[in-house]
């Protein structure tokens, strides 16, 4: 014990020349820190917010294919979807024509041909059928999914 006794015999204070603005400054640098803390545990909720809505997101995209997977099984099956697959294709050939022909015969004539395209498209889409319209609907919705996916 007497070691311990010396120690307290050998205690020194250091004299401080304005301690009232280090104590201020140590307030401020622990407010500070306190706050860089709060924010930190802000950005862990909105993290784990995030993550919980990602992963609702997930379990309704996961429950919409397969309400569409039902869907599909429930129509009957017509070979509608495969011509309209068809018609899509020769309309995107034809697409890639006119715009091959809008580069080499310039813009005026491009013009002129987009307008009439469009007015033969207004066309084709008003002959459609109602069956026909639901049909390219569910094709763009399936699409859609696709690139989800």
């Amino acid at each position: 014990m007497p070691k311990k006794e010396k120690e307290k015999e050998e205690s020194f204070y250091v004299g401080i020349d304005d301690p009232i603005e280090i104590r201020r400054s140590i307030l401020e640098s622990s407010k500070e820190a306190v706050q860089y803390l709060q924010r930190a545990e802000r950005f862990k909720a909105l993290r784990a917010e995030k993550v919980e809505q990602i992963s609702k997101l997930k379990n309704s995209i996961k429950e919409l294919k397969k309400l569409v997977r039902k869907v599909k099984v429930a129509l009957p099956k017509t070979k509608l979807r495969t011509m309209l697959h068809e018609r899509e294709k020769r309309l995107k050939r034809e697409e890639a024509d006119r715009k091959k022909a809008e580069l080499e015969a310039g813009r005026r004539k491009a013009v002129v041909k987009e307008e009439k395209e469009v007015v033969e498209r207004v066309e084709e889409k008003k002959e459609m059928t109602e069956l026909e319209k639901l049909e390219s609907e569910l094709g763009e919705i399936e699409s859609r999914l696709s690139r989800l996916s």
